[in-house]
């Protein structure tokens, strides 16, 4: 432990904490241990000043000088460094403090501010480190840091008065933690808090974290908010009830505003404080996205307007009807918007309570003034249209033009409705609600998405025009049979009109996104070839034309120093060994014959293979004994023959010809840290899960099966090492195989620490020859951090959840893995009574501490040991587990990796590439991206349904995020191999977001709330990791329904409205289909089945009456409802047999399409489709999301009939029993010359029933 220094205002030659800026910049930092010194000088004083904890202090003084390295690697003045690192760091905060500290303070006199950009920073992570849960309040983290600051720069007139230690969490975070945590879970002594309402959703007025944040967002709501028993110190001070007072008037000046912070009211200042209704019903989705429906109503209502009037013109239809009322339809379309825009005010003004009057007041008047216009023209037009013949000229005519008044109100009528429907469809304000701080959103080129959406719309409209042909025609040809029959039944019209327009109404919605699939598929598919190499693609898929692969890795990935280059002839230059220089050569041939050491390390290759693709020297390379992979006229049968193998070797040789791959070397890249979050999965398999009574299991014999050609390798290389059978060594080498092969956290431990650091350190070595120790700069610029939230469980001999097994896996990672790895991990213990919780760190270094009774298993003592404010896990644990890691990570940039990924040497080669994605030469954030998204492999393809769901997420991974990237502007964060900047991302409330219910889906609030603040993402695909996926029915299956529930959650939220109403339309499309409005889509896709299904029953019956309306059944039918079920097998499939087409070949693709087709892919996709349905609308009416643990080992165990017909009777088996009862009333009907209709029910999901 680092011992107290004196309280003096100057020791060693270092500022205080209230300095000028001139004592500031007359500091000497260029000593790496001055600049140690320096840190922890200035966070002792912080600390014993501010009362924080010695541990988190000691953590954060770890913590900014990896920053303040990790920055001088760019800049090489430390000053600036530092500057740089606090401007970026501070940007959010700066920004707060001009909006609504300033007049926060009014009328205080508030303290003139020193610039001090360490004592900012250490001041800033300071406090951020004892926040725990407040952290998802990144202004309520302005607040207090700025709060701090006035105090820090007023302390060279104070004089400085010492905090206990650990008072600042006592004083002001738990008070504030106590009231969140009451809002929605009761307390109980000696148990962790339970939720009050149970399996329910919180209620739609329970206040949540981003609720309490934006009470920051406006100083005259947090002037009334903040409140004190304390009486005022000025008479004038206003009460703000019987009992408490403004804490704003209890102060003399802005320094009292933290020495008073332990008398504020928490209680009584942050409730009843809602910003936004998490209300579960369709409104939030219609209000937030008003104008995609609009622009569909819009759509439908114009074509079926103008497909009554051609037909009445050409085919006879409905004459009478358009003669009369055909001007009065045609006006009627100026009043969607009206309405529309009626519905979102109003919604808008409900969903938001913390709208001040004069907003509502403001947005009625609008709607009045404005948006309402369109109906005072309509009902002015209807009006002038009644009048009788004999009515007077002045009514009839406008005296001074000469024209009909009709003429002209119809005239203004169009003006008024074309002008409203374009004002609709734009942007709303960015701050609706009139508050000072309102972060803003960047606003992309729009000219790329709007192309897309044209070419989309283009392919599109000739469905939806047939479409609402037929149901134009079908419409017409009820109202003429219904004149000549002569029916007083004008309820019978009414019933049959709805059945005609309703089904088309739905599968008019329904298929615009059936077509933006087709537009990502051909799109992406362009984008993918740019971007994949181009020609050369065709080549390198086949691994063959590999001879320039040595010039272009040495070229565009070791950036070797300047050195001496070869001489060469005319002759010589036709060989490729002969034109790279000694040092070009000699570092190509390490790095080759490494990753070959890799494959052969993972068993892909075996020792035959190893000695034909090796070089076995540098000086045999110079003589032009290379490979036959590098020779000019190589072949595919060059490569391995395990699929892996040569799947990383043509990655590789892909990866390096993309453009852009921006140049990057290993000594001046960001430092990096990974973040494993990890509850329960297993960490690695002991012999009790490969053997069961001595003999291998099901399991074990299943991978021996299925990694027939690798365990051959593993034998070999096993025999080579003299490791006999039956022996101890075999079984640990076997377990550690076989949770190589499964979704292990070993498997992901091992790629990150071992790919990783492997890659980096040779390429460091040719990078920086002089360098000595590779290995500790490598050490000094990666960090695996594992979130392992059930450690201190498995190390409690006395509690249930002890795990000897569990403690030994650990163990074993950190022999092998300790460079690089901590491990951070919850712990509760009772202290005076009181359950405390803390959130530790251990690594390779920590003492071990024996467990009584178990020979060789240990635990470790904390390194690091930072108390919480109380129980952290909140949410659905992993989002909380991830906040209470963070604060051990040292990274100027995070990794999101789960615990069912890998990474591969060759990949990790492109690492400084993407880290060098966030070295913007900006002092600001404005000029690097957030968020920098990577593609995956899918590694999880065992059997029909892993190869199905591996299939899904390849395509998700690459064709759709690509598009998504450009031209679409649309691509958020999806948790996996996504680098984030971890200064942007702390100053929105972390990598997710952790309100039970509400962030299901915690990752993609991370990019959620990097967009609407202004920050961006990008993706590339010259870096990947692998990925590992569900393999069983039920655990696909649960993975759909959990992202269904997550996605209606969504849609409720405050992020997804403001996006809804502050993108450009274009924008605003493509995310609305590749997320929520997906899922919608598969909603109306059941509906539409439901609806046509019904619609054909009653025309079937109607025909025993009436022949004609038998017709109309079969021709609705045969002309309209079966192709668009042919659209959907398409869309289920047309994007993975491009993308596969795209890496892979045309006989790939054709070969991925039939197996699919044999599969019953399109069945699977229909099946799902269902569920995704199902689960989404129920979730979105009654809430109730909850985190369904899929479990990803393989499905070795057949599920009973009964388990699989409760889990899926109320979301299939009562709609198929519907849907058969529906068609057995339609068997008489004869369909003609449909007969793939039936097939389509079958794809459907529902039954196959012959019609």
């Amino acid at each position: 432990m680092v011992p107290l220094m004196p309280v003096t205002p100057y020791n060693y030659g270092f500022p205080s904490l209230g300095s000028s800026e001139q004592s500031w910049r007359t500091q000497n930092f260029s000593d790496a241990g001055r600049r140690s010194e320096a840190v922890r000088m200035v966070c002792e004083r912080l600390t014993r000043r501010l009362g924080f904890q010695k541990q988190s202090m000691q953590n954060q003084v770890e913590h900014i000088q990896a920053l303040w390295e990790s920055f001088m690697r760019r800049y090489n003045d430390p000053k600036q460094a530092m500057e740089v690192l606090c401007g970026q760091l501070l940007n959010t905060q700066r920004s707060w403090r001009e909006k609504v500290w300033a007049q926060f303070l009014k009328p205080l006199r508030p303290v003139q501010q020193v610039n001090h950009p360490l004592r900012d920073v250490c001041l800033f992570w300071l406090i951020w480190g004892e926040l725990g849960n407040l952290r998802f309040c990144p202004e309520l983290l302005c607040f207090l840091f700025t709060a701090a600051c006035e105090l820090c720069d007023s302390s060279s007139e104070i004089a400085l008065e010492e905090a206990s230690e650990g008072s600042f969490l006592e004083e002001v975070v738990k008070p504030i933690y106590h009231v969140m945590v009451t809002e929605t879970f009761d307390l109980r002594d000696g148990r962790p808090p339970v939720f009050k309402f149970g399996q329910a959703p919180a209620t739609a007025r329970a206040c949540n974290y981003d609720d309490w944040n934006e009470l920051f967002w406006d100083p005259w709501r947090l002037k009334r908010a903040l409140r004190t028993k304390t009486g005022p110190v000025t008479s004038t001070a206003r009460m703000t009830s019987s009992r408490y007072y403004r804490f704003i008037d209890t102060c003399h000046d802005s320094v009292d505003i933290w020495r008073k912070l332990t008398e504020v009211d928490w209680t009584e200042s942050l409730r009843k404080h809602k910003t936004h209704l998490e209300f579960h019903s369709h409104l939030p989705l219609l209000i937030g996205n008003y104008r995609i429906f609009l622009l569909h109503t819009v759509a439908f209502c114009s074509l079926c307007c103008f497909w009554v009037g051609n037909l009445g013109r050409l085919q006879g239809l409905g004459v009478h009807l358009w003669r009369d009322h055909g001007w009065l339809i045609q006006a009627s379309l100026g009043l969607l918007a009206p309405a529309w825009m009626l519905l979102y005010q109003i919604g808008f003004q409900a969903l938001t309570p913390c709208l001040a009057r004069r907003n509502r007041l403001r947005g009625l008047l609008q709607l009045i003034c404005i948006d309402l216009l369109p109906v005072i023209s309509f009902v002015a037009l209807v009006w002038q249209h009644a009048q009788p013949e004999g009515v007077s000229q002045r009514f009839r005519y406008i005296p001074w033009l000469k024209v009909p008044t009709f003429d002209v109100l119809l005239v203004i009528h169009v003006f008024f409705s074309v002008f409203i429907l374009i004002l609709a469809l734009g942007p709303r304000s960015d701050n609706l609600y009139r508050w000072k701080f309102y972060p803003t959103m960047s606003r992309p080129d729009c000219i790329p998405s709007g192309a897309f959406w044209l070419l989309t719309v283009a392919l599109w409209s000739f469905f939806a025009s047939s479409g609402t042909r037929y149901c134009s025609q079908a419409m017409l040809r009820i109202w003429d049979m219904y004149d000549s029959i002569g029916l007083p039944l004008p309820y019978l019209l009414g019933v049959l009109t709805t059945m005609v327009i309703v089904p088309t109404v739905l599968v008019f919605f329904s298929t615009l996104c059936f077509f933006l699939t087709f537009s990502i598929s051909l799109v992406g598919s362009a984008v993918g070839a740019y971007r994949l190499g181009g020609v050369r693609l065709m080549c390198t898929r086949r691994g063959m034309g590999l001879t320039y692969l040595p010039e272009t890795i040495v070229g565009r990935l070791l950036h070797l120093p300047p050195h001496p280059s070869r001489e060469t002839g005319l002759w010589e230059r036709f060989s490729w060994w002969r034109r790279m220089s000694d040092r070009e050569l000699e570092a190509f041939v390490d790095v080759w014959n490494k990753l070959l050491q890799e494959l052969r390390g993972r068993d892909l290759v075996c020792d035959r293979e190893l000695e034909f693709l090796s070089f076995r020297s540098t000086q045999e390379a110079f003589q032009g004994h290379v490979p036959r992979l590098f020779q000019a006229l190589s072949l595919r049968a060059t490569l391995p023959a395990n699929g892996e193998a040569r799947r990383r070797i043509v990655s590789l040789a892909r990866s390096v010809q993309m453009d852009p791959l921006p140049k990057a070397k290993v000594m001046d890249m960001p430092t990096l840290s990974v973040l494993i979050p990890h509850y329960s999965e297993t960490i690695r398999y002991s012999k009790k899960d490969l053997f069961s009574d001595g003999v291998s299991n099901d399991l074990l014999r299943f991978l021996i099966k299925y990694y027939r050609d690798e365990f051959r390798n593993f034998i070999e290389r096993l025999e080579a090492n003299d490791l006999a059978f039956g022996s101890h060594g075999l079984e640990a080498a076997l377990c550690e195989w076989a949770s190589l092969r499964m979704q292990t956290l070993w498997r992901t431990v091992d790629g990150i620490c071992g790919a990783y650091a492997h890659a980096l350190e040779i390429l460091s070595q040719y990078q920086a020859p002089e360098q000595h120790g590779t290995k500790a700069a490598v050490r000094q610029r990666l960090q695996v951090v594992v979130a392992m939230q059930q450690y201190a469980k498995f190390a409690d001999p006395t509690g249930p959840g002890f795990s000897p097994q569990e403690l030994q896996a650990v163990e074993a990672m950190f022999t092998s893995f300790g460079e690089f790895l901590s491990i951070a991990y919850i712990q509760e213990q009772v202290v005076d009574g009181e359950k405390r919780f803390y959130s530790c760190l251990i690594d390779a270094s920590c003492e071990q501490i024996p467990i009584e009774g178990f020979e060789d298993v240990y635990a470790r003592r904390a390194k690091y040991r930072v108390e919480l404010p109380g129980f952290p896990i909140l949410g659905h644990g992993k989002s909380d587990n991830q906040n209470c890691a963070m604060i051990f990570t040292r990274g100027e940039v995070l990794q999101m990796i789960d615990a069912n990924q890998d990474a591969y040497f060759e990949a990790s080669l492109f690492l400084p590439s993407a880290l060098q994605e966030f070295c913007g030469p900006e002092k600001t954030l404005k000029g690097r991206p957030g968020i920098v998204g990577f593609r995956e492999h899918i590694f999880s393809a065992v059997g029909l349904l892993g190869r199905l769901a591996a299939d899904s997420e390849f395509t998700f991974g690459t064709m759709i995020q690509r598009t998504l990237d450009w031209p679409l502007n649309s691509r958020f964060h999806y948790g996996h191999p996504d680098l984030m900047d971890k200064l942007q991302v702390v100053q929105q409330g972390g990598v997710s977001k952790a309100t039970r219910g509400l962030n299901l889906s915690e990752d993609i609030f991370a990019g959620l709330d990097l967009s609407l603040r202004g920050g961006w993402t990008v993706y590339k695909e010259y870096f990947h990791v692998g990925k590992g996926r569900d393999m069983g029915f039920m655990s696909v299956l649960s993975f759909y329904a959990k992202v269904s529930m997550g996605n209606a959650e969504q849609a409720l939220t405050r992020q997804w409205m403001r996006l809804g109403l502050h993108l450009e339309l274009s924008q605003l499309l493509g995310i609305f289909y590749s997320h929520i409005g997906f899922y919608m889509n598969q909603c109306l896709v059941n509906r539409a089945t439901k609806a046509f299904c019904f619609a054909a029953v009653l025309f079937a019956l109607a025909g025993e009456a009436q022949e004609s309306f038998s017709h109309l059944a079969v021709e609705m039918i045969s002309s309209y409802f079966g192709y668009f079920y042919l659209l959907f097998v398409l869309a289920s499939m047309l994007p993975f047999v491009f993308e596969t087409m795209l890496e892979e070949g045309g006989l790939a693709a054709l070969w991925s399409l039939g197996s699919s087709l044999v599969a019953l892919s399109p069945v699977f996709s229909a099946f799902q489709s269902k569920l995704m349905s199902h689960f989404f609308e129920t979730t979105l009416h009654y809430g109730g999301a909850q985190y369904i643990p899929t479990g990803r080992g393989l499905a070795t165990q057949r599920e009973a009939f009964l388990k699989s017909f409760r889990c899926f009777a109320p979301s299939h088996m009562y709609d198929a029993l519907e849907v058969v009862l529906f068609l057995a009333f339609t068997v008489p009907v004869d369909y003609g010359a449909l007969d793939y209709s039936p097939g389509s029910w079958f794809f459907h999901g529902t039954f196959n029933t012959d019609v």
